[in-house]
């Protein structure tokens, strides 16, 4: 249970600022700051989700046609012309992804 208070004191634009921060995530006020103090991950905000998901999605694409050309060369054929492009984007997606973790601090 949590029961001492602490109190911090704030000129009124960091006030705005962290009520700002606060509403990304949705968490409580005493939970942001407790997280941010003890340096636990903060919860990905809904934008931060929403584009890991078409990321993914873009991923998963990708991954598709790689697929697609990995049984067409099993069968014999030649190289398909794009592999290469491909496996740029590929990777770049990945690195992106990467980057970019679930609650990952991008405040600073």
């Amino acid at each position: 249970m949590r029961d001492v208070p602490t109190t911090v004191m704030l000129t009124e634009a960091e006030r705005a600022e962290l009520e700002t921060r606060v509403r990304a995530t949705g968490l409580t006020m005493s939970e942001f700051v407790r997280r941010r103090a003890l340096g636990v991950p903060l919860p990905a905000s809904a934008g931060d989700q929403r584009s890991r998901a078409l990321l993914a999605t873009a991923l998963l694409r990708l991954g598709v046609n790689l697929n697609q050309i990995a049984h067409h060369m099993n069968a014999g054929r030649s190289e398909a012309f794009f592999l290469p492009q491909l496996l740029t984007d590929i990777r770049r997606h990945v690195d992106r992804l990467s980057r970019d973790e679930p609650g990952r601090n991008h405040h600073g």
